[in-house]
């Protein structure tokens, strides 16, 4: 998206008639020169064009968009996404605007306000109910006055799954003039928590990009750009993905993650339950561990793992020990097995 154009210099288009006056500059020794009125104009127009069109030249350095973890890798950027299927993550919004250091009073780097648009796989799945303005955060701080937030998420109305993200520093009065300010390093701005669809194979990415041209509100196409000095730009941006490197899938009762059924799985429990500041065990799954599926790890696991290898007993909840499978009852357990 192209940024729009200034107005017309505002001087009317009509022919001025020179007129000789004493207003020349003169160098010590010379005579003064008469400069015509005309001519004068005629530089002034010619200075405040070359301004207005420097500052249009830097304007390109735009500020950027960005999507990604809630913290900056090692390159200072969002970090890429991570999740298991069937789990959920945060995928967080940034933005920078590097200082330009353009002369005059004109602010290109300050932003009033943004609207981003993304669009993602449909195999994720956006809650609005969960989107919140990150705190503490430079949003916060300045307390801004508009923010909206929507996704979409049905697949067969022609452009996909996508969200969007608006936000106005300033949109009731007292107007004090604040924006959000220049920043090189990537400001986080808000969160927004993602469903991973239960059925991603581990080693997919999915995508999450900034797109433009979208219909989200069924009224007008929305584009990444954002505002400064009353005008509108073309931001820069910068996507992400959710790497599926777990799952959440897994056998009960193999408490030890080893691919079998023994003794070992047993004991595995005692150790989550009581040893673990002694050997440092944690389960890469708790929900294998939880052999009777009652949201919690204690020695009535144990219990049930020894009577279903040794007396006969009940065998462990579902999704069972035969096939790998999610856990039917939500708690507070967590699972995140490593891709094979």
């Amino acid at each position: 998206m192209q940024s729009s154009a200034r107005g017309a210099s505002g001087f009317a288009s009509r022919a001025v008639r020179s007129q000789s006056l004493p207003l020349a500059m003169s160098t010590p020794g010379t005579p003064m020169k008469r400069i015509p009125v005309c001519a004068l104009l005629a530089i002034a127009v010619s200075l405040a064009a070359s301004r207005r069109g420097a500052a249009q030249d830097a304007v390109p350095r735009s500020p950027t968009f960005l999507a990604g973890g809630s913290r900056l890798d090692r390159e200072g950027l969002p970090e890429m996404l991570s999740a298991s299927a069937g789990s959920t993550v945060d995928l967080s919004f940034y933005y920078t605007s590097p200082e330009d250091d353009l002369p005059g009073v004109e602010q290109f780097d300050h932003l009033q306000g943004f609207s981003m648009v993304l669009c993602y796989d449909c195999r994720l799945t956006s809650d609005d109910t969960t989107f919140r303005v990150a705190s503490p955060s430079i949003a916060s701080a300045l307390g801004v006055e508009f923010v909206a937030f929507r996704s979409e998420g049905r697949e067969d109305d022609g452009d996909g799954c996508e969200m969007s993200f608006a936000m106005l520093v300033e949109a009731v009065p007292p107007f004090e003039g604040k924006t959000l300010p220049p920043t090189s390093e990537p400001l986080r701005l808000a969160t927004v928590e993602l469903g991973v669809d239960g059925g991603v194979a581990c080693g997919e990415t999915l995508e999450i990009d900034f797109c433009d041209g979208v219909d989200i509100s069924g009224r007008v196409p929305l584009h990444n750009v954002y505002s400064a000095e009353n005008r509108s730009f073309a931001a820069a941006t910068r996507g992400t993905g959710v790497v599926i490197d777990s799952t959440a899938s897994f056998r009960r009762g193999d408490c030890n993650w080893d691919g079998g059924f023994h003794i070992s799985d047993a004991i595995a429990v005692l150790n989550a339950v009581f040893f673990q500041a002694s050997f440092g065990f944690r389960p890469l799954c708790e929900d294998a561990c939880d052999a009777n599926d009652d949201g919690r790890l204690d020695l009535a696991d144990t219990m049930t793992l020894l009577r279903w290898l040794f007396l006969r007993g009940t065998p462990p909840a579902a999704p069972g020990i035969l096939a790998a499978g999610l856990d039917p009852t939500d708690d507070r357990l967590e699972c995140a097995l490593p891709c094979p």
